[in-house]
């Protein structure tokens, strides 16, 4: 019995289920990596920024079960806002 053929999780599936999670919530490196099974999430979002999207990172303290604490960068898909474009502010 030949098991079926698994889907390639490649780098353009990794980018794009990362832009994906990110137009729904910030997210850490961590939750990317779990979520978009993306092993280096970290350049993923360096090849999205490459590609024009907006993601800014924010840093936030993760809380360890032992009660330390790590400093985590939390991931923003920023929208582009061009209503500001739209007005005339020359006189």
């Amino acid at each position: 019995m030949q098991t079926p053929a698994r889907p390639y999780n490649g780098i353009a599936a990794q980018r794009a289920a990362i832009l994906a999670a990110l137009q729904q919530s910030p997210a850490t490196g961590a939750q990317l990596q779990d979520r978009c099974n993306a092993p280096d999430p970290t350049a993923r979002i360096h090849e999205l920024r490459c590609a024009g999207h907006q993601i800014g990172r924010q840093w936030t303290e993760h809380i360890n079960p032992d009660g330390s604490v790590n400093r985590v960068a939390l991931y923003v898909l920023r929208s582009k806002d061009d209503r500001q474009s739209e007005l005339d502010l020359i006189a």
